[in-house]
């Protein structure tokens, strides 16, 4: 396991809450416990443990800098459970992090499946759930614990078209005009081509080539195919990260070396340049966060992510990273301003609060459905074996090879 898992238990030492208002003594303040229900194994397991890296990182910032001062110097301490790919289990995990652990906060988890079956019981507890999901429906169920940091899924495939519309038009002159689109049978996978479509003419793509193929993709051929019989400028892929690495690396393999543009976080793997190497120039990808945004903040994250995890991989290529941060500097903002670590205090708290953050669009603050209503999303890349960031403009930190 990582090191920030084997440093939980050592964070701080836990003592006595008193009072309801979360009152506590100078002398023994006050451990409040967040919950991180997030994948840790599985298929979605690097970019779970990330989430908690991110909120690991702000957690011991915040406990370093006095804890949260409104509550006496109460410390932080994030307590992470594996939700597996398994809803149920995600579902069970997160009952014992609220009856069990006593947890106040939850954040998780990263898989948008995970998180739906997560915030059933983060509502019945009336816990607040904070998370770094895509999905749709997470903020179109009239719950009203629920937090979600990134944009709709469904703005991901027009923020597709419009990014590398621009991006190619300032590099080579004019914008993409022929695209495929290559789809696993994923829900997500499957709402991303729905818009693709739909949206295609509004940015003057026409779709050449349209396959859905069944996620866990062992043959990438029929994709290879059609892509050398009708030369797309651009190729839209969305499935789940190895049937991204497998079918990115057939088509560079034959020298078609358009740029791949993945749907949501899945470009966003250290996995991803490990395995793809040389192959994964110009796959692309839209994020919320990257190593190399020129944003106030954001060195501090890496400082803290190199301290943490002095093993890994250098500069990380996880958007969660930065999201798991963000939102621990979310969760020190209301529990500051609510003075108590009462859930349903802190509940109203989030839903009234705006607080700066190192992340495109600056601020963070919720609708009234729970979706962050600031969310500023960027497009990203691989460049010589580097994440990038590559578009809008005003956070480009290096050109893609196009």
């Amino acid at each position: 396991m990582s090191k920030f898992v084997t440093r939980l238990g050592v964070l701080v030492a836990a003592v006595t809450i008193a009072g309801a208002a979360g009152s506590v003594s100078a002398q023994q303040p006050a451990e409040i416990i967040i919950g991180a229900p997030n994948a840790m194994t599985g298929s979605f397991g690097e970019a779970g443990r990330r989430v908690v890296t991110g909120l690991q990182i702000a957690a011991e910032q915040i406990n370093k800098d006095g804890g949260i001062k409104s509550m006496g110097g109460a410390k932080l301490k994030v307590l992470p459970v594996d939700t597996g790919d398994n809803p149920t289990q995600a579902a069970s995990v997160t009952q014992r992090l609220i009856n069990e652990n006593k947890s106040r906060i939850l954040v998780g988890a990263n898989t948008s499946a995970m998180t739906l079956s997560v915030q059933i019981e983060a509502e019945r507890a009336e816990i607040p759930l904070l998370t770094t999901s895509y999905a749709d429906p997470i903020v179109q169920r009239g719950l009203k614990y629920t937090f979600k940091l990134p944009p709709q899924g469904s703005s991901l495939a027009e923020l597709q078209m419009a990014y590398i519309g621009e991006l190619m038009k300032e590099l080579k002159g004019q914008a993409p005009k022929r695209a495929a689109v290559f789809v696993g049978s994923d829900s997500a996978s499957q709402s991303l081509l729905k818009a693709t479509l739909d949206l295609a003419g509004k940015y003057g793509f026409e779709i050449v080539s349209q396959i859905s193929f069944q996620s866990g993709l062992t043959d990438p051929t029929q994709i290879v195919s059609a892509s050398l019989q009708n030369r797309p400028d651009v190729i839209f892929l969305s499935s789940f990260t190895s049937d991204v690495i497998l079918v990115t690396r057939a088509l560079r393999a034959v020298n078609i070396t358009v740029p791949v543009i993945t749907g949501g976080g899945g470009v966003s793997t250290d996995t991803i340049g490990a395995t793809l190497g040389k192959a994964s120039e110009n796959l692309m990808g839209i994020v919320c966060w990257n190593w190399d945004l020129p944003i106030d903040g954001v060195k501090q994250v890496l400082d803290g992510y190199k301290e943490l995890e002095p093993k890994a991989p250098f500069p990380p290529a996880s958007e969660t990273i930065g999201t798991g941060y963000t939102l621990g500097m979310v969760i020190r903002a209301a529990l500051e301003k609510a003075g108590t670590d009462d859930p349903k205090k802190v509940r109203e708290t989030l839903a009234s609060l705006e607080v700066a953050v190192p992340m495109p669009g600056g601020k963070i603050a919720f609708a009234e459905n729970g979706q962050n209503k600031f969310i500023q999303p960027i497009m990203v890349g691989w460049i010589d074996g580097q994440l990038r960031t590559v578009w809008p403009k005003q956070y480009q930190a290096a050109k893609p090879k196009l």
